[in-house]
This record gives structure tokens, C-alpha cells and sequence, in this order.
């Protein structure tokens, strides 16, 4: 079994990074915290070696670049990464999608905007279950705590056990959707190698791009898609919720620099 956690980050390392800075002042973020997963960061630091030997002449660069999924995906991406086997829509290739604007990642994440669809952890609702709580009330605990975990959701069970209608039938109204505690997404801040960089238009066709190239990139200059396993890695995972004017913002607007890594 693959060894890893999620640990909050400290305050310090929140004002350090850049793109953690940048979200704040963007989004409304309710928690960061950072992965610690030895096996995934050694596959990664093995295949920049490996890039580097491979082009001794081409310098590889480590971008720290955005990912926007639904909270019910982070567990298993701290676990075993982002896997480009679930892309489901292919503008520039069956790949991982990033981007160095957070906007423009936040636009075009898969979770569709203002729906009203709830997906809720299955792991946890059996873990819960088990412990005897109701389903109903469990739906009530992820969907307000945004599936971010057991002890989130067991403490707002708690807290909210005398409620009248915590084992009630639970159906999220628009009204919820559209208030504070509505988006159930995340950003995955992620470390990724870059060396041989490919444009490629929008085509919905492609695969993948020639091996020579590691790294596609739209030409609009805001997707980079990545192709092989283990040239990226998650460093930071972000909870948000959208502001009402960030929903309008235009990325295109908003300029900000890749950040050189350090070590982890």
C-alpha cells in the first residue's frame, strides 16, 4: 500500500509561495495543505534524472502549474497521482491538463459550473455507515465539508446531531449551489518537468504528440498537457469556493510567471 498524507500548511510556507498567494487573492480559500507521498516524489525525481540524461543539452524546467478537480478526486490523487487514462475531454491531446493562470484553469475545470449534481465520497458514506450515522445526515456532513475527509465530516456530524433534520432526506437546493458553501472543487498546485515543448491547436483527435516532445501546449499559451506518467507531481492541494466577480474575470487580463521549484 502506497504510504502517504495530507498535512496543513504552515502559515509561513502560505506567504512564500506564489501561486498559493495568488489564489487568495482570487478565490475565496478554505484550507491548503501539502502532499507528502514518498513513492510518487521518488518516480518523479527518477524521471527528471532521467529527462536530464536523456537531453543533456535541453535543460529541464520544474513548474509549479495549476489543476482544478472536484474534491472528490483528491484523495486519490495524493495517493497515485493524476492520471492522464481519465481525460475526458481531449482539446490538445489525451493528457493532464495544467495551466500557469488560475483562472483560466478554474474556467475550464471538468466540474460544470452551477450544476446541481452531488458527488459524494464512497468511501467515506461506508466508513460513516458503519459508524452509525445516517446516510441522510452523511450526505449533509460531505456535501458541507466538501468530501475533505473523515475527521471533517465526523465532526460535523457531531456537531449537528440534534439538528431537526439531520437524518432528513437531503436534495441540495439551487439556493445552496449559489451561496458561500456551494463549488466542491480544488486546485492541485503541482510540480511539473518541462523540457521539449510542442504547440498544438485545438484538435479532438490527438492522441498524443511525436516523442520527441514531452509537453504539448495550446497556442493560446494557457494549457500544457503532459503525456507521460510521473513528469508531474501534486504539492499543494487548494479548497476554494469562486467570488461572484471572479466567476467574469478574464484570464487573459491576469499575467503571472512560472515559479522555479525547490526542494520539497
Amino acid at each position: 500500500m502506497n504510504d502517504y498524507s495530507i498535512e496543513p500548511v504552515v502559515d509561513s510556507e502560505l506567504y512564500e509561495v506564489e501561486e498559493i498567494r495568488h489564489l487568495y487573492d482570487l478565490f475565496d480559500v478554505i484550507s491548503v495543505h501539502k502532499v507528502q507521498n514518498p513513492l510518487l516524489w521518488g518516480l518523479y525525481t527518477l524521471r527528471k534524472s532521467e529527462m536530464e540524461i536523456n537531453n543533456r543539452n535541453i535543460n529541464v524546467n520544474e513548474w509549479l502549474l495549476y489543476h482544478v478537480t472536484a474534491t472528490k478526486n483528491v484523495q486519490s490523487i495524493a495517493e497515485n497521482n493524476l492520471d492522464w487514462r481519465f481525460t475526458s475531454r481531449c482539446r490538445y491531446g489525451k493528457g493532464v491538463c495544467f495551466s500557469y493562470c488560475p483562472l483560466y484553469a478554474n474556467r475550464y475545470a471538468s466540474c460544470a459550473q452551477g450544476s446541481t449534481a452531488v458527488d459524494y465520497d464512497e468511501n467515506l458514506m461506508h466508513i460513516l455507515i458503519n459508524m452509525g450515522f445516517p446516510r441522510e445526515a452523511i450526505k449533509r456532513a460531505l456535501f458541507y465539508t466538501y468530501n475533505q475527509g473523515l475527521e471533517c465530516a465526523t465532526k460535523w456530524l457531531m456537531d449537528h446531531i440534534m439538528d431537526n433534520n439531520f437524518a432528513a432526506p437531503f436534495v441540495p437546493s439551487r439556493h445552496d449551489f449559489n451561496s458561500e458553501i456551494s463549488i466542491e472543487r480544488a486546485f492541485i498546485i503541482c510540480r511539473v518537468l518541462v523540457q521539449r515543448i510542442k504547440d498544438v491547436n485545438v484538435n479532438y483527435n490527438l492522441n498524443v504528440i511525436p516523442n520527441v516532445f514531452d509537453t504539448a501546449k495550446s497556442l493560446n499559451g494557457m494549457v500544457y498537457v503532459k503525456f507521460n506518467d510521473y513528469e508531474f507531481y501534486p504539492q499543494y492541494i487548494v479548497y476554494y469556493r469562486e467570488h461572484n466577480l471572479t466567476q467574469y474575470a478574464d484570464p487573459y487580463l491576469c499575467h503571472f510567471n512560472y515559479n522555479q521549484c525547490f526542494d520539497q
